[in-house]
Parts: structure tokens; C-alpha cells; sequence
């Protein structure tokens, strides 16, 4: 097993997860998670945040706003 990360997809690349923040605030291990607890949390916070959500990635530490019509592609990605 490999320890992962979340990644979104935001304009026209993928970038690595820092923070999910809605009526649930998650912020991801920084140093990885494993593939149940991680893929468990990111469902978890999308069921509580169907609608408007902020994305906090290492490439927009100030956030990304997620509305109800955009598309919300995620993917877990080993640790490099």
C-alpha cells in the first residue's frame, strides 16, 4: 500500500489538496493517508457540501470556489 493524496482538477491542470472548507472543514494529512481513510473523508465532506465549497491546493493557497454547476473531478495520487 502506498500512502496517497487528494488532487482536483482546477482550470487546466491537477492540483494537490491542502484543504477542504464548507460545513465540514477537512484538511488532508499533509504528509498522505491511506486509501480507505482518504477516499472515506473526501466522500464524507462532498455529502455534507453539495453545493458550494472552497478547495485549498498548494498551487491557490488562497482557495478555489466550488459552485453547484462546476465539475468536481477529484483523484487520489501516491505520495511522491
Amino acid at each position: 500500500m502506498q500512502l496517497l493524496h487528494i488532487e482536483v482538477w482546477v482550470g487546466n491542470e491537477w492540483q494537490r489538496v491542502t484543504r477542504l472548507d464548507g460545513k465540514k472543514d477537512y484538511r488532508p494529512p499533509e504528509r498522505g493517508s491511506w486509501d480507505d481513510d482518504l477516499r472515506a473523508e473526501l466522500d464524507a465532506f462532498l455529502k455534507v457540501n453539495p453545493e458550494t465549497f472552497w478547495v485549498e491546493t498548494t498551487a491557490a493557497p488562497h482557495g478555489v470556489l466550488f459552485g453547484s454547476g462546476v465539475p468536481r473531478l477529484f483523484r487520489l495520487v501516491p505520495v511522491r
